[in-house]
């Protein structure tokens, strides 16, 4: 995440318990109904870990990791590393607590910071950014450094305007959040990809937004 995305974080640092009950099985009457609401999301979810294949040790970064469900549930499949980072201290101290809770914190760090101004001194196999890039305003500089950082695998999510959700978002986090909301196309997500020199992609359409997968020799 960038951080010329004031409203994204403060909202974000407001909400880990309300985000994370998004992914979490804990009420199974709310899971089953947030599942029914948000198929997008857990198609995404999905998608991730039968993109990523087989991942025993594999080194994992989760940009915007959020309460952290994706870096935990890459640790319960074999991960051998992962780290999460994001701008919202509230997630990073949330994600913390839920990957102790499922025993899997010897494989995660959870950094509190920019992706943008933080230094990486490892290599990854994976990255992840589901979910991040619909708060950032000018994409292609993260684009650039994800290219730079040479991963295996590249998979993000971009949200896409429609009149009925695209409004609805415009008005619910823009409006009355003061987070605003950044919509993508596929001419303009493959320009991106080329422009940071991601040669192998592909873009998949679905109802509300893109998801992209990317991938390195």
């Amino acid at each position: 995440m960038q951080s010329d995305t004031p409203g994204a974080k403060k909202y974000f640092n407001r909400v880990p318990k309300q985000w994370d009950a998004l992914y979490s099985h804990e009420n199974p009457l709310k899971y089953l109904i947030n599942k029914w609401l948000r198929k997008g999301l857990y198609w995404r979810y999905q998608l991730v870990f039968e993109q990523c294949g087989t991942i025993p040790e594999a080194k994992v970064l989760d940009i915007g990791c959020g309460t952290g469900r994706y870096s935990i549930e890459f640790a319960k499949r074999g991960a051998g590393r992962i780290v999460g980072i994001d701008f919202a201290p509230s997630m990073v101290d949330f994600s913390r607590e839920i990957a102790r809770q499922m025993e899997v914190a010897d494989k995660c760090e959870f950094i509190c910071g920019d992706f943008m101004t933080h230094q990486f001194e490892e290599p990854f196999d994976i990255i992840l950014a589901v979910g991040v890039f619909d708060y950032v305003k000018d994409p292609g500089p993260m684009f650039k450094k994800i290219a730079q950082l040479k991963p295996r695998k590249f998979l993000a999510s971009f949200p896409k305007f429609t009149l009925v959700w695209g409004t609805q978002r415009a008005i619910r986090y823009y409006w009355i959040k003061k987070c605003p909301i950044y919509n993508y196309t596929e001419e303009k997500l493959t320009n991106l990809y080329r422009e940071a020199g991601f040669s192998d992609f592909q873009i998949i359409s679905y109802e509300k937004g893109f998801f992209g997968i990317a991938t390195t020799k």
